[in-house]
């Protein structure tokens, strides 16, 4: 009878320990991701005013175009990075929504239709944070 309630209370804290650590990778991987999404959505807001304010395309805007295509395609690698670890242990389902908002964001930022990309990036952005907020160890998720 000893035995087993060693074994239980070892079982128990190891999967408390394993969870408290993908929480904070998965914590902190989202918070990277989230710093890029914020990044493109800067560069995108400042390419829409240009496209608005000029109708021919100035250094400016070419330099932030190509500014915006390399943050995109780092912010990609990342999260190819981030998606393979987590997929270990979040929902296949959720992953792939964030998946289908950032092709859907890179498409309309590579068509120049910035407000739907904008906007597209802010879904994105919900999926990361609501990813995150299910996943942490709280009472209201136990239940």
């Amino acid at each position: 009878m000893k035995k087993e309630i060693i074994i239980v209370i070892i079982i128990v804290v190891a999967i408390i320990i394993t969870d408290i650590l993908t929480q904070k990778y998965t914590k902190n991987s989202f918070l990277e991701i989230s710093g890029k999404l914020d990044e493109i959505e800067k560069i995108g807001k400042a390419l829409s005013d240009e496209k608005e304010k000029n109708s021919e395309k100035t250094d400016g805007y070419v330099k932030n175009k190509t500014k915006l295509e390399e943050t995109i395609e780092k912010m990609q690698n990342d999260w190819r990075e981030i998606n393979r670890k987590t997929a270990f242990y979040i929902e296949h389902d959720e992953l792939e929504k964030v998946n289908s908002a950032m092709v859907k964001f890179k498409s309309f930022f590579s068509l120049e239709q910035y407000e739907e990309a904008i906007s597209e990036l802010e879904n994105c952005r919900y999926i990361l944070n609501h990813i995150k907020e299910k996943s942490a160890l709280e009472i209201i998720n136990l239940f």
